[in-house]
């Protein structure tokens, strides 16, 4: 049985209304670039966790301020090597998502960029009669005119 972490964490729910109201936090994100661009939360850094102490500077240079840090699935272990990594650098207010993004993502409502989400033909400027059956990538439905 592994012993319990002394590393703040905080909820999703909590962090949920943290971001909700007007207190001052940063959330960044430690997993992998491709990671994050595949999906994080709404506002979040990205400083991928190999690049921590190089980069945090950059990402928070307010070492006063809330960091809410996710990291992906994870031991124990490495969670109180990135928290005493971010107390080292002088942060000191930092709390650890608990369950990371898997659990946001079971609590928070979906995001989607809006250029990922397929548009329909009125929604892309096409206008008249009979545009349900027509395909404006396509040539072949290019209207007939008698």
């Amino acid at each position: 049985m592994s012993e319990q972490t002394s590393v703040p964490h905080i909820t999703c729910e909590h962090l949920q209304t943290l971001k909700d109201s007007d207190l001052e936090h940063v959330v960044i994100d430690l997993r992998d670039f491709i990671e994050y661009e595949a999906g994080h939360i709404r506002g979040a850094k990205s400083c991928p966790a190999k690049e921590l102490s190089t980069n945090i500077g950059n990402v928070v240079p307010d070492k006063e301020h809330k960091v809410v840090v996710i990291i992906g699935p994870t031991q124990d272990v490495d969670i109180e090597k990135v928290h005493q990594e971010l107390d080292d650098l002088g942060y000191k207010n930092v709390e650890v998502l608990a369950g990371g993004f898997d659990r946001w993502c079971e609590i928070a409502p979906l995001e989607i960029e809006p250029e990922l989400i397929e548009r329909t033909p009125e929604e892309q400027g096409f206008v008249g009669e009979g545009l349900t059956d027509v395909d404006p990538e396509s040539a072949d439905d290019d209207p007939q005119f008698s």
